[in-house]
C-alpha cells in the first residue's frame, strides 16, 4: 500500500489523518521588537496588573517630585 503524504497533516495510531498544529509559523522564533518585550508581556499578563503597576509608579514619581521640590525650595 502506498503511503500518501499530506502537508500540514499527520497520521495517528489508528491511521486517521489529523491536522498538524505544529506545522504553522512559530511566533516565539520571530524577532521581537524590543529586547524587553517578553518581560513586559509577563509583567502585564492581566489588566489589573497594569493598573496596579501604573498607580504605584505614579505615586512614587509624585513623592520623588515632592522631595525634590522640598530640597530645592520649590524651584527646579
Amino acid at each position: 500500500m502506498a503511503e500518501n503524504v499530506r502537508p500540514g497533516y499527520y497520521q495517528d495510531k489508528e491511521g486517521n489523518w489529523q491536522v498538524d498544529r505544529r506545522s504553522g509559523v512559530d511566533r516565539r522564533s520571530q524577532e521581537q521588537e524590543s529586547p524587553y518585550g517578553h518581560e513586559r508581556r509577563r509583567l502585564f499578563r492581566r489588566q489589573i496588573d497594569r493598573e496596579v503597576y501604573e498607580r504605584d509608579h505614579k505615586k512614587m514619581i509624585d513623592e520623588a517630585l515632592a522631595d525634590f521640590a522640598d530640597q530645592h525650595d520649590g524651584h527646579l
